[in-house]
């Protein structure tokens, strides 16, 4: 006589419980290690990001400062120059690199007329926004130097001008970053050295 079992096989409801307690106990302590991780890694990839851009920008305005043909308003954060703006320019634009609000902006005038009479409509100027994310404190975007590599005093003319200071901050993760990244030169105007 064989005796036939009255027990199913499987998992009663109170395994099936304790089971998914422990996976959850384990499950939930790796999903926040990951997310804190990956958030991490996004951050770290921001200020890497922002730094680079920075760098980038930097270098591009010192280039076009530092060949300059001539400097006509040179303020805290404002600089309107005459210069190339790009390699493939032929001729000089009226370039003009300032801050509005959070933004950095960078206006490029084309000239009209004829060489070496051009004029420089401000109807012309194309702004295009380079930064939305400044944070300069009390830091200016500009600092002037003489030739002899002192900042100039308030009240300088722009003949006085041999080199610029450039300072950039921004901080594109405000809730995260409490101190701005920045990036800082200094260009020397290549056309009106006097030491030569």
């Amino acid at each position: 006589m064989s005796h036939r079992s009255n027990r199913q096989a499987g998992y009663s409801l109170v395994e099936l419980l304790v089971v998914i307690t422990l996976t959850s106990m384990l499950a939930v302590p790796l999903i926040i290690f990951s997310y804190k991780g990956l958030s991490s890694y996004e951050f770290l990839q921001a200020q890497s990001n922002t730094s680079l851009e920075l760098s980038t920008l930097s270098a591009r305005m010192g280039k076009v400062i530092r060949g300059t043909t001539g400097v006509l308003i040179a303020s805290n954060n404002t600089l309107t120059i005459y210069g190339y703006f790009s390699p493939q320019d032929a001729t000089v634009k009226k370039i003009r690199y300032f801050i509005s609000g959070t933004n950095l902006n960078i206006g490029v005038t084309p000239p009209s007329g004829t060489a070496p009479n051009y004029t420089y409509n401000a109807a012309d100027e194309v702004i295009t926004t380079t930064r939305v994310d400044l944070v300069m404190g009390a830091n200016n975007l500009f600092t002037y130097y003489d030739d002899s590599g002192n900042v100039l005093p308030n009240g300088f003319t722009v003949g006085q001008v041999k080199s610029i200071g450039l300072y950039v901050a921004a901080n594109p993760r405000t809730k995260q970053l409490s101190v701005p990244i920045a990036v800082s030169t200094r260009v020397t105007l290549r056309n009106f050295k006097t030491n030569l």
